[in-house]
């Protein structure tokens, strides 16, 4: 199978200007990006990497991201008018899709370039914008205990994040709320789902499916986590 056939057949389709297009519960979205991941990181040097390794993920679309847009859509009802909060928001899909759905949205990355993208892909996609930021989820600046809904997709990649987040999960999260993170199966997120239990938090398994992007399928966990 050629590279133009996978792609077509993946869920996933680069198209002309660096857009792709991927398809969630029967809507079609469409996200444009500056370059993919494996270009803009050659295009880095130590200075514009920084102590933090800032590498570019924010420009890939993350199998983890569609399989939590699956899963917002499936749960319209519950979110319609709902304070909710997107970590790491990237390109913008799932903003865009609980904000179309009608939740109130804030949605932060720790890059200046994925909010911009995320906000023009809001224009492209003719949806009610959600409150795009620049934030470090080391630093929330949010009033404790205000938002109903918060998720993530594929946030847990490197464990010096667990602690941080822990933390924003704990002054953020509205009583009786609930936290969504898609997580792919990966080796490094297991310790993080027992340090949660450890620490108060209460975790569910609640669906695994593939996710196909670019000629792969992905294996997905979607979490729900609870106080």
């Amino acid at each position: 199978m050629d590279l133009e056939t996978r792609k077509k057949t993946s869920g996933l389709v680069d198209e002309p200007g660096h857009r792709v297009s991927v398809e969630v519960e029967g809507r079609t979205w469409r996200l444009d990006r500056a370059s993919d991941l494996e270009a803009l990181w050659e295009a880095m040097d130590e200075a514009s990497m920084g102590d933090d390794e800032r590498l570019p993920y924010w420009v890939e679309l993350w199998p983890a991201s569609v399989l939590l847009g699956r899963w917002l859509v499936r749960n319209a009802e519950v979110l319609r008018g709902r304070r909710c909060l997107d970590l790491g928001c990237g390109l913008g899909l799932t903003g865009m899709i609980a904000s179309d759905l009608g939740a109130e949205v804030v949605a932060f990355d720790y890059e200046w370039p994925a909010v911009r993208f995320a906000l023009h892909n809001g224009r492209v996609n003719k949806v009610r914008q959600p409150l795009w930021t620049v934030m470090d989820w080391r630093r929330p600046a949010f009033r404790d205990h205000c938002f109903d809904f918060i998720w993530g997709g594929d946030v847990l990649y490197e464990k010096r994040f667990f602690e941080p987040l822990k933390l924003l999960f704990r002054s953020s999260l509205a009583e009786g709320g609930k936290i969504w993170i898609g997580e792919p199966v990966r080796t490094v997120s297991r310790p993080v789902w027992e340090e949660l239990e450890a620490d108060g938090f209460h975790t569910n398994k609640i669906t695994t499916e593939k996710v196909a992007l670019c000629g792969q399928n992905a294996t997905v966990n979607l979490w729900e986590i609870t106080l």
